[in-house]
């Protein structure tokens, strides 16, 4: 399972030092972050992803309603709207969103589920609409995945296995990690809609890069919001945290840059970093290999590349490798976890001990990339401080990266 703690490695050493002061809530990470989430667990969003899949066509994931037990059978909001904004023109705003619906559920556990492309104005509307490009059904419970397919783009929608993985409990006991580590989320499942488009379909033809965010809603009112996990999650306040993901992309500079350095600076770190946190969007390059920072892979190993960078310890872990199988093909996200899920091992609490280390982790594919620039949000045409990117990316390459990333071609592991 995959850590959805956090994905922006130019960030690490803030949110790894919010953990370490409980600034963070005790949710993990992007599930229930934010208050309204809490009560609305179909439109809870866990994680957001984007990468190249075995067909060479891009993959958007977007997974909901996380820490569901084996045998529970959560279904999507018959009454919501899933969508995937995607900026292709870098001035933070949707030029095309995918947005996903769902009917009911039936005797069987199925949901209709209908993808329609919307662009222009209507890409910037939490309403449904847009061309109609796929209609099926959901897969129910652990049923083998249901693909449905049309004008060149698939879509599944249904319960799979949680990618995240992470020692939750010891790092709540002021990062008391032990080796082996245990993962939390061993064996828990989440709600994931998948959609493999070719580039053309949501790119302007000009350029190769975009950026995506994904965003829940009912009755015309925003549930939640992420583009790059935990930004919410350790940097906003948690009496804010509603009114964050209300905000669209291209108004966060201006709305939430204070309360973002404010946080940077309770934590002794570098105010800069809030210019690579804002707007809060994945961003990515379809001409590069996509790994992270160049979007988001499922078996990206991001919280022991954060431990190493506020330790200092190049080889710091919390000794919790992917515990997940995932699929080589549509739809790539592993298979609904049916046995009982372990119960996760407590920690002995310790005051913020160094984490016992572990062999360092192979170096990413490449090195020294930056973020693909979609817009700061601000009317300028870069994206923040691009040294801050570029020190970030090696540092990431160097020691936090171990493979591919939901983002590198989803491979089958």
């Amino acid at each position: 399972m995959r850590k959805r703690l956090l994905l922006l490695a130019g960030a690490a050493v803030a949110l790894g030092a919010a953990a370490i002061i409980g600034l963070g809530s005790g949710s993990a990470a992007d599930h229930g972050d934010a208050p309204l989430t809490k009560n609305n667990n179909a439109e809870d969003i866990a994680d957001v992803y984007a990468f190249e899949g075995d067909s060479g066509n891009t993959v958007f994931v977007m997974t909901v309603a996380g820490l569901a037990m084996p045998g529970a059978t959560p279904a999507f909001g018959a009454d919501s709207n899933y969508q995937f904004r995607i900026d292709n023109d870098g001035d933070a705003v949707p030029d095309v969103t995918y947005n996903v619906t769902f009917g009911a559920k039936d005797s069987g556990g199925k949901q209709d589920v209908t993808l329609q492309r919307a662009t222009g104005a209507a890409a910037d509307s939490l309403s449904a609409g847009g061309d109609t490009v796929v209609t099926g059904e959901t897969t129910p419970g652990t049923d083998s995945p249901i693909v449905n397919e049309d004008n060149g783009v698939k879509l599944f929608a249904g319960l799979r296995d949680d990618p995240f993985f992470f020692d939750l409990n010891a790092f709540k006991a002021g990062l008391a990690f032990r080796n082996p580590g245990n993962d939390f989320f061993n064996g828990l499942n989440v709600l994931a809609i998948v959609i493999e488009a070719p580039s053309d379909d949501f790119l302007d033809g000009s350029s190769t890069k975009a950026g995506v965010w994904g965003i829940t809603s009912r009755d015309g009112a925003v549930i939640d919001r992420m583009g790059r996990p935990a930004i919410n999650t350790v940097f906003i306040p948690e009496a804010s945290k509603d009114a964050f993901n209300n905000t669209k992309p291209a108004d966060d500079v201006a709305t939430w840059k204070s309360t973002v350095v404010a946080t940077l600076n309770s934590l002794g770190s570098d105010p800069a970093l809030a210019d690579a946190l804002l707007p809060d969007i994945l961003t990515f390059d379809t001409s590069m290999p996509m790994n992270f920072l160049n979007g988001r892979a499922l078996t990206d190993d991001v919280i022991d590349g954060e431990l190493q960078l506020i330790t200092g310890n190049s080889a710091a872990s919390d000794n919790v490798s992917n515990d997940s199988t995932f699929l080589g093909e549509f739809p790539y996200v592993g298979r609904p976890n049916t046995n009982p899920a372990p119960t996760p091992i407590a920690a002995p609490t310790k005051a913020a001990a160094a984490p016992t280390t572990a062999p360092a982790p192979a170096p990413m594919p490449q090195t020294g990339i930056t973020a693909p620039n979609t817009g700061t949000g601000d009317g300028s045409d870069t994206d923040m401080n691009a040294n801050i990117w570029l020190i970030a990316a090696v540092i990431a390459a160097a020691m936090v990266l171990g493979g591919g990333a939901l983002v590198v071609r989803s491979r089958g592991n």
